[in-house]
């Protein structure tokens, strides 16, 4: 905490730290099969709120969130959405396309530059709009069909399978 607030060391006296936490869209509105990942983002982003009040009056500590969307190279891409859903997942999106990790470097780099400074408590939205609509209802049995397929390539992939047998 010491090198976040206001006057701390390698700080300068007239300003705070910045707190950037990441969070998801999910919450927003429901989704199926995602009330874990649901329940931890709204979370994520009950506490940046809070922060954002407590530390910023205490510390001068802003305290902003980025809630990305479907960022295509990355991990969580390659976990949930399988490459035969990928050209799906653009049709959905009101851009077309999916977001690239600089979208959210740029986010973030907004947030931390002079240009956010006045920024606190907010999650800024990186998605393509996609939160705004959602694509239409998809059959319960299409979605375990396609949660099936999933699960199998992360199985056999080994990816985010954990390696204890609790």
């Amino acid at each position: 905490m010491k090198y976040l607030k206001k006057g701390g060391p390698g700080r300068a006296p007239s300003s705070g730290g910045l707190i950037i936490n990441i969070s998801a869209t999910l919450h927003y509105t429901a989704a199926w099969y995602q009330i874990h990942v649901s329940a931890a983002k709204a979370s994520v982003d009950s506490i940046t709120r809070s922060l954002a009040l407590e530390w910023g009056a205490d510390y001068d500590i802003r305290v902003n969130g980025i809630a990305p969307g479907p960022i295509q190279d990355t991990p969580g891409m390659r976990k949930l959405a399988p490459e035969e859903m990928s050209k799906g997942r653009r049709e959905t999106t009101p851009l077309f396309k999916l977001g690239e990790k600089w979208d959210i470097a740029m986010a973030a780099l907004y947030l931390a530059s002079d240009a956010g400074k006045y920024v606190n408590g907010a999650t800024i939205i990186v998605d393509g709009g996609l939160w705004l609509s959602r694509p239409r209802h998809i059959p319960k049995e299409e979605v375990k069909a396609l949660s099936k397929v999933v699960e199998k390539k992360v199985r056999t992939s080994g990816f985010g399978v954990p390696s204890s047998k609790l």
